[in-house]
């Protein structure tokens, strides 16, 4: 369902998959190649959300963006099932666990992972390529070949999985 608020209607980029029952509201751009899954919601109605190109927002998420703030996610983001986002920035290549959130004023750096059911605090700033987990969340380790490829892996799969919903006969 797309809404318009106050004037400002979510922008949608070619090769978009948007599932039926996900909610963007007001001020949200959705880049080229990118999937909003079932049940997710981007409400863009008190400041900007950017989703970029070749990033999947997973089933359940909420996008939000405090008053005259906003939420930026970078190119090839995945967003896991249930995962809370509350204007913050999520940098290219980052991972963001199911159920995970990441609060205002936080900055996840590229190819980071945010583990299942972690809390990213206000203002916390994760380094790129590192694993963080735990309420409040801690820097645990930096991340290695084995262990960056499950970031890449996630994107591509849902990258993969979107064009099957886009185009049928895929």
């Amino acid at each position: 369902m797309i809404i318009e608020h106050h004037g400002k209607l979510p922008t949608i980029g070619a090769n978009v998959f948007i599932a039926p029952t996900a909610v963007l509201i007001g001020d949200v751009e959705i880049a080229e190649n990118s999937s909003v899954w079932f049940g997710a919601v981007l409400r863009g109605d008190h400041g900007r959300i950017v989703i970029g190109r070749g990033s999947n927002v997973q089933d359940n998420v909420t996008v939000h963006v405090p008053e005259g703030g906003e939420t930026l996610v970078g190119e090839n983001v995945t967003i896991g099932h249930g995962a809370v986002l509350e204007g913050c920035v999520i940098e290219r290549g980052a991972l963001i666990g199911i159920n995970a959130a990441v609060l205002n004023g936080a900055r996840v750096g590229e190819h980071s992972m945010i583990a299942a059911g972690c809390v990213v605090a206000e203002r916390m700033s994760v380094p790129p390529r590192m694993l963080a987990a735990g309420v409040p969340a801690k820097i645990k380790k930096e991340l290695d070949g084995s262990s960056s490829q499950w970031v890449e892996i996630g994107a591509a799969k849902y990258h993969a999985l979107a064009r099957t919903y886009l185009d049928p006969e895929s």
